[in-house]
């Protein structure tokens, strides 16, 4: 009975699915594989209560403009690691600082653009 009500719990709550699948339902964000659509995604997350730690949006803004930086300087495999220490830090802070689902969201959206990038994931 317990694990039919936690089942009946997930479905009702959307846990279900892939999460690329319920990321990109989140809050309309622009899916586009670009750094500047991911730090817009951020701050969107911080105006809506997804990240509750303004030093936290602050510290991976900051991760994605050192990517966008070294991209714009031709050194794609910088940017990379720079998006890779983005996902680390949503990674740290998800649950704590970070709505889970929308953790998800950031990851899902930082490892599509590492993709395009020709990085790996």
């Amino acid at each position: 009975m317990r694990l039919l009500i936690v089942l009946v719990t997930i479905v009702l709550f959307g846990l279900v699915g892939p999460v690329p699948v319920r990321a990109e339902m989140m809050d309309h964000c622009d899916h586009a594989r670009t750094i500047p659509a991911l730090r817009t995604c951020v701050q969107h997350a911080r105006t809506h209560g997804h990240i509750d730690n303004y030093g936290i949006t602050r510290s991976l803004v900051a991760k994605l403009d050192a990517a966008q930086a070294a991209l714009a300087r031709g050194q794609s495999a910088v940017a990379v690691h720079k998006l890779e220490a983005f996902v680390h830090a949503v990674d740290a802070q998800t649950g704590k600082h970070i709505a889970a689902e929308h953790a998800a969201h950031l990851r899902m959206h930082a490892e599509a653009i590492m993709t395009a990038l020709g990085g790996r994931v």
